[in-house]
């Protein structure tokens, strides 16, 4: 069983604790007699929760015209978790016309050829179905994953076959699974050939509709190559490791007026471009990060600080716990940093550098690096695609708290 750089106990008992706070909605996946696809039931809401997702709706209202932060060909969606419980921000990023989920779901409706897609974790019956559905219409769909999320949650590598893996593949679509101890983390579709949707949100309802997350959509046929040469690597090579070297077609491509440069793990170059990129800063650091353990970032950002710039981050609670976290040293230093205010997951792996920002599946971490298979882009000098993210940096700091839990958290 794969895992990450913690102590199962820590895992385990933390997880609980946020899962626990949340009044989790019932959901049930059932397959249709008819037809090889999934349907989702849940559970209505209490009056009660029903009455404060309303609350959270008009409070969000006005943020809703920056969820998807530009139109064109690059366009930014952000799961709107902003909430107190996992329920409550259910209720309003399921109703989310802009959300990370129907980004993904638009682009597999009007894929006309291919779809090749890279994921760490698919379970999502609107997202199954849309794949199902592009399968019955004649597109060639393919697929990767983690071998342990082939069976069924929490169900081990011996559990029974995941519902969704089994109605995938009975439609004949191909997933090739990665059969090792690195964990394939990618989060990445590659559409005809010519656009690209990513992130760091997983195909699972709590990271769609719970976790606070983001998606790009980036319209480029030359980082559509990039991508497709990495999915190949894995659906056709079956190599996940880092040798033999891999050669990526296009690792720098201009998008409008921003430029993209694309880093694959395991050992793509991606910890060092990360490390150039906070070293040119001149203004501000701003992170908010699921998992932020790499030592040599936090020597960076102190400098920083200890220059004048503005550094400040969020970090998911729980994994800030870790002894492995920079969340207290940093703290220790008289940065700003504290941790999120959402009963579910902090889940972004988003820097944010003066005008250029970092995003993707890939957490700072030296697993991230050297074991597993991760994407990231570096959005540089667009201070468009950096505002979206400020204005999500400011949101999430928002209705975070200080290392000690608020009053009302237990």
């Amino acid at each position: 069983m794969k895992s990450i750089k913690t102590t199962t106990g820590f895992f385990t008992s933390q997880l609980l604790r946020k899962v626990s706070l949340s009044l989790m909605a019932a959901m049930t996946l059932v397959g249709c007699s008819n037809a090889p696809a999934m349907m989702l039931q849940r559970a209505p809401l209490q009056a009660q929760q029903a009455q404060q997702a309303q609350s959270q709706m008009q409070a969000m209202a006005q943020v809703n015209a920056n969820q998807v932060a530009l139109q064109g060909p690059i366009q930014i969606a952000f799961v709107k978790a902003y909430g107190r419980t996992a329920v409550e921000n259910e209720a309003i990023s399921r109703k989310d016309p802009n959300s990370p989920g129907l980004l993904l779901i638009r682009m597999i409706d009007g894929a006309t050829r291919t779809l090749d897609g890279s994921f760490y974790d698919i379970d999502n019956a609107d997202v199954v179905n849309a794949l199902l559905r592009a399968k019955q219409r004649g597109i060639k769909v393919r697929l990767v994953t983690d071998t342990d999320n082939m069976t069924a949650k929490n169900s081990g590598p011996t559990g029974p076959a995941r519902p969704a893996i089994v109605a995938l593949q009975k439609a004949g679509i191909p997933i090739v699974d990665d059969k090792r101890s690195g964990i394939m983390h990618n989060k990445f579709l590659v559409v005809d050939n010519k656009a690209v949707w990513t992130g760091s949100t997983n195909l699972t309802d709590s990271s769609l509709y719970q976790h606070n997350n983001n998606a790009l959509t980036l319209s480029s046929p030359q980082l559509a190559a990039s991508y497709t040469a990495e999915f190949e690597r894995l659906f056709t090579q079956k190599i996940f490791g880092p040798n033999p070297a891999r050669q990526v077609p296009y690792p720098s491509v201009k998008i409008g007026n921003t430029q993209v440069d694309v880093f694959f793990s395991p050992r793509g170059g991606g910890q060092q471009a990360v490390l150039a990129t906070l070293r040119s800063a001149k203004k501000r650091v701003l992170f908010m990060t699921f998992s932020l353990t790499d030592d040599s970032i936090g020597e960076i950002v102190k400098q920083k600080l200890a220059a004048g710039l503005q550094v400040e981050g969020v970090f998911d609670s729980w994994l800030g716990a870790s002894k492995y976290s920079l969340y207290s040293p940093l703290r220790e230093s008289g940065m700003n940093v504290r941790k999120d205010g959402n009963s579910a997951l902090l889940h972004h792996k988003v820097i944010i550098v003066d005008d250029t920002v970092i995003t993707g599946s890939y957490n700072y971490s030296n697993n991230a690096e050297n074991s597993n298979n991760e994407n990231f882009l570096i959005l540089r000098n667009s201070p468009a695609i950096a505002k979206a993210y400020v204005d999500e940096f400011e949101r999430i700091q928002g209705v975070s708290r200080p290392g000690t839990p608020r009053p009302d958290w237990e």
